[in-house]
């Protein structure tokens, strides 16, 4: 019975609400030390530095509490040295102090690939071997020879190239190649629709040559796609003649197929104004 009268004394419920009143403290004080550890709700907004000097993001981080680590570099042509590629965490992310910023940046010198062996290879061959190496093609250079497309050099601009011996990245590469005996016309690729290096490779592995491009101003070249070829489709050139192109932006399959209809080649019109090329 005294037991029972305990817990109806107020000297009970004294010590009940004291110990959940310390109950309450406890909790209150663990979560405060948990937001203070973990800085809970304090986030630094990390702005895009993407195409930015590599010393604006060092200063940022500087200021803030961050730290930036280099993962990689690679070199663009079109980028300043430097610059910043990629960054991790994205742009636009809330991150806490202390945290690490992973960047690719540009080199300010390129990489250097082997230049392959693209002697005694179909043209189609030698294209692709190329693009494999990470070099580009720049133009063909038909000389006599026996065989249609065979090719039999191969150079930077006036200069031969070994096989083997290192050149940079993305460089263009003239490949010499020969006429034949009786050399056949090719027949113009349809190339509309495709982006740039892909409609320049087509004409390429046909044994054709990128004449006067036209690119539009309110569209990066890389999104660019084929809206006029002339020559048209179909058209037989030979060998080492010179395609024109016109890029602009597909925006639907049917005007694509309209596109294609426009651009087949017809002996029958004549094209008075190819400057506009």
């Amino acid at each position: 019975m005294k037991f029972v009268d305990f817990i109806k004394s107020k000297l009970f419920f004294r010590h009940l609400a004291l110990m959940v009143v310390v109950t309450l403290i406890l909790i209150w004080l663990i979560l405060q030390s948990l937001k203070l550890y973990t800085r809970h709700g304090q986030f630094i907004l990390l702005p895009d530095f993407t195409g930015k000097p590599l010393d604006e993001l060092v200063q940022f981080a500087d200021e803030k509490g961050l730290k930036v680590i280099i993962t990689d570099s690679i070199y663009n042509e079109k980028m300043p040295p430097r610059s910043i590629h990629i960054m991790d965490p994205q742009p636009n992310t809330g991150v806490k102090s202390g945290r690490k910023i992973y960047v690719t940046i540009i080199s300010s010198t390129p990489d250097f690939v082997p230049m392959p062996d693209i002697r005694e290879l179909s043209l189609r061959q030698a294209v692709e071997t190329l693009n494999l190496a990470g070099l580009r093609v720049d133009y063909l250079s038909y000389v006599e020879g026996p065989f249609q497309n065979s090719v039999v050099g191969q150079r930077i601009g006036t200069r031969s190239l070994r096989p083997g011996e290192l050149v940079p990245r993305n460089s263009k590469i003239v490949i010499i190649v020969e006429k034949g005996e009786i050399p056949m016309p090719v027949a113009v690729p349809d190339v509309i629709g495709l982006y740039p290096n892909d409609a320049y490779n087509s004409l390429f592995r046909s044994g054709l040559n990128i004449g006067k491009i036209s690119f539009p101003e309110n569209i990066p070249r890389d999104s660019a796609q084929v809206i006029r070829q002339y020559p048209g489709i179909g058209a037989q050139l030979p060998v080492g003649s010179n395609v024109n192109l016109v890029f602009g932006q597909v925006k639907s399959s049917k005007q694509l197929q309209i596109l294609r209809q426009n651009n087949l080649y017809n002996d029958s019109i004549v094209v008075e104004n190819e400057e506009e090329f």
